[in-house]
């Protein structure tokens, strides 16, 4: 499969959906808002088609610097060793916060659409950001969703990270592609057990690989891991490293939310 081009994301095929049925999407979908009107994730109350929380709950949601420096601060703090050349998280996550409630429902109740939510306005603070920059020379970063392996995407539905990148897509103007890094072993959730650092590390390690074609036709071109939740950065060290083995000299990553360092 190609690269999804940021713009062309309702109406692209992405090989799971046919044409026809992701053309009828918006009318689905808009006949669902009808029945079903939409209420914010953290409280309650109505919103907006198409909106996740309420203005009131997205001003609870507690923004990270998206900044240089903080990248640096960000990379240090993992619990492995990392070569990614920048680190940039969204928002800091609360246990029993908003943000906590949209990841659950992105991932546990296949709402997609909250995925491609955070997406969109975590790209709204992304305009001018280093992180989007790269040599006129070369294409503009691509998007890479953390992948799933094949078990868990069908125990899941989806991959909410591909729902991320939907959005960041669209609202940045990128592409994405999910061919090129594949989870080859199926590994504990992360987010999910009670495993300690070490422990996570383990789990992880050689759970990933890269598509030797798809890395040679993509060679040179700036990366940008996308996850929802990063924590000891276990499984997100892991992309890095074997993204670079395979000769990518800038990969970054970007992250809806991580928990505060203590």
């Amino acid at each position: 499969m190609e690269a999804v081009s940021g713009r062309d994301t309702d109406t692209a095929h992405n090989g799971c959906t046919s044409q026809g049925e992701t053309d009828m999407r918006p009318l689905i979908s808009a006949f669902l808002d009808v029945l079903y009107p939409p209420l914010c994730i953290g409280c309650g109350l109505r919103v907006r088609p198409h909106d996740v929380l309420c203005v009131r709950c997205i001003r609870e949601m507690l923004n990270l610097p998206l900044s240089m420096e903080v990248s640096t601060l960000h990379l240090a703090s993992l619990a492995c060793a990392c070569d990614a050349t920048m680190m940039l998280v969204g928002w800091e996550y609360e246990d029993g916060g908003v943000l906590e409630r949209c990841i659950h429902a992105m991932k546990y109740r296949r709402l997609h659409q909250v995925g491609e939510w955070l997406g969109r306005l975590l790209g709204e603070g992304l305009v001018g950001n280093p992180l989007l920059d790269h040599n006129p020379a070369t294409e503009r970063p691509l998007l890479l969703p953390v992948p799933l392996h094949r078990i868990k995407r069908i125990e899941r539905g989806y991959n909410q990270a591909d729902a991320i990148c939907r959005g960041l897509a669209y609202e940045c103007e990128l592409e994405w592609d999910h061919n090129l890094l594949l989870r080859t072993r199926y590994t504990t959730s992360q987010s999910a057990s009670r495993l300690d650092r070490d422990e996570r590390q383990a789990n992880v390690r050689k759970a990933f690989t890269v598509n030797g074609l798809r890395a040679e036709q993509l060679r040179g071109r700036p990366l940008i891991i996308v996850d929802d939740l990063v924590t000891t950065g276990a499984t997100i060290g892991a992309c890095v490293d074997v993204l670079i083995q395979s000769g990518f000299s800038d990969v970054r990553i970007l992250a809806v939310a991580r928990p505060p360092r203590h």
